[in-house]
């Protein structure tokens, strides 16, 4: 009987929402790859390295890429750390006696002699505090103004002209002329302000009731109004975080909800794989693609969603994990891009970090591939060969491929006709895996109803394993 083909060419779907299905060139999990290449093939992203050394040495919840073209740390302790260039070193600058930084921005208003000068703001929990750019740590240090207190969160942003902060059931404001109101905006009782987006000519803000409330609030305000514009619930546990890219990107909740709002319409178009949620500041803007830290997820990283052009779809990619490895129990604090470089704080236990692309090496990469059942579900199959072209291998790259069957267990690894368990022939550009030479204990090799491939891809320094296209051959066998 000949052997039938379930092929996969194609990889800038991205991570699906449905184990089965998906846009063209979706698939179930991955992380490292770079799916986003010009060739749409499937190959290893840069790797993330830890770029603050032994200096950072609390949680950064805030970035801010300065118009002196320093990139500014804030950290749940108080610590406040710089660095100069994309490539200096990081260096701790001062610690605030009253403890975690909530919220922080750089705002240009009246220094109260008439001359408008930059300012770095930044928010404890009752205290707004600010040192012009001119100015050095600690002499130049100012407490601007006291807030009514937030234990949580001080986002802030500049919108309709004036610096916005969170706090509490309030909007504050500092306005261009250097006034300073801590109660611009009332929100109903009950309701606490954790995220900003400036939107043309409103702000827009996120709310949240609490952990146990299932019941996040959006709100616009032009800062004209006595109160709130409009507003639109959103049943999650609370707004988390926002960012503009081709449209409104919400994140709300805890298990991972994205959300598209026009200020009108709202839809949950997306989650992420292991749920999770992103802090207000884990946001960025990389290229015109959304980039998010996951926190809260047992798939913790870096995800990246949007498009690059308007012939590919959106799609939603693991772009990278943390320097150290790990995808479970990290905090990812804050995002940012600055000199066209992405930057992200971690906590790992009692370990902290900051992370940058390493611009010399790839990250080890995973895909796994959705469920295949050749549109017949109750029909068994004999799983064969895995035959995958690609491009020439380069030196010390290697990659393995693994199989599951109706979905149970383990992944299987698949091996080579001659044993091996790894594609590691330098320049080669074809391999065929064997489904068959798995576990000996297995009663009946490679057959089953549904399949399911996976990849491991080990790149050398810069050089990665690149694959084109992958074709795994199988036989009908029968109902049973």
């Amino acid at each position: 009987m000949a052997l039938n083909a379930y092929r996969i060419k194609g990889f800038r779907g991205g991570i699906a929402d449905d184990a089965y299905k998906g846009v063209t060139g979706a698939f179930r999990f991955g992380y490292g790859l770079d799916i986003r290449n010009g060739a749409d093939t499937l190959k290893c992203n840069q790797a993330l390295e830890k770029d603050s050394g032994s200096v950072v040495t609390d949680l950064i919840l805030f970035f801010v890429p300065a118009s002196n073209g320093k990139l500014y740390g804030f950290g749940n302790t108080g610590n406040i750390y710089s660095k100069d260039t994309p490539a200096s070193a990081w260096v701790l600058r001062y610690t605030d006696p009253d403890g975690k930084i909530m919220g922080a921005a750089e705002y240009t208003n009246n220094n109260g002699s008439g001359s408008y000068v930059p300012y770095l703001y930044w928010a404890t929990e009752t205290k707004l505090k600010r040192i012009p750019f001119s100015g050095s740590f600690p002499g130049s240090v100012e407490t601007f103004g006291t807030l009514n207190g937030d234990p949580a969160w001080h986002t802030m942003t500049i919108a309709v002209g004036v610096l916005q902060i969170c706090d509490g059931r309030y909007i504050a404001l500092v306005d261009y002329e250097g006034n300073f109101n801590n109660q611009a905006l009332d929100l109903i009782a009950g309701n606490r302000t954790k995220t900003l987006l400036p939107q043309d000519q409103i702000a827009i803000i996120g709310s949240t009731k609490g952990d146990k409330i299932e019941e996040g609030w959006l709100w616009t305000w032009d800062k004209q109004q006595p109160s709130w514009i409009l507003r639109r619930m959103i049943a999650e546990k609370g707004v988390n975080a926002m960012i503009q890219t081709d449209f409104i990107m919400v994140q709300a909740g805890i298990s991972g909800g994205l959300y598209y709002w026009d200020t009108v319409n709202i839809l949950r178009f997306k989650a992420f794989p292991g749920g999770g949620w992103v802090n207000p500041g884990a946001v960025a803007n990389l290229k015109g693609v959304a980039l998010m830290g996951v926190t809260g997820s047992d798939k913790c990283g870096l995800y990246s969603y949007g498009r690059l052009s308007k012939n590919e779809p959106y799609s939603m990619n693991l772009e990278y994990i943390p320097s150290h490895g790990k995808l479970t129990g990290v905090e990812i604090g804050a995002v940012t891009v600055y000199g066209d470089q992405p930057f992200a704080s971690w906590k790992d236990g009692s370990t902290y970090g900051v992370d940058t692309v390493d611009p010399d090496n790839k990250a080890d990469a995973r895909y796994e591939g959705l469920v295949f059942d050749a549109g017949e579900p109750e029909l068994q199959k004999g799983f064969r060969h895995i035959k995958l072209l690609t491009k020439p291998l380069p030196s010390q790259c290697w990659l393995k491929t693994y199989y599951r069957i109706n979905e149970q267990g383990a992944w299987k690894q698949a091996y080579l006709e001659d044993g091996a368990d790894s594609f590691d022939k330098e320049g080669n550009t074809k391999v065929v895996f064997t489904v068959e030479t798995g576990d000996e204990e297995e009663k009946e090799k490679g057959k089953g109803e549904t399949f399911e491939l996976a990849f491991d891809l080990h790149p050398s320094g810069n050089n990665t394993p690149e694959i084109v296209a992958a074709s795994t051959y199988f036989e009908p066998i029968g109902i049973l």
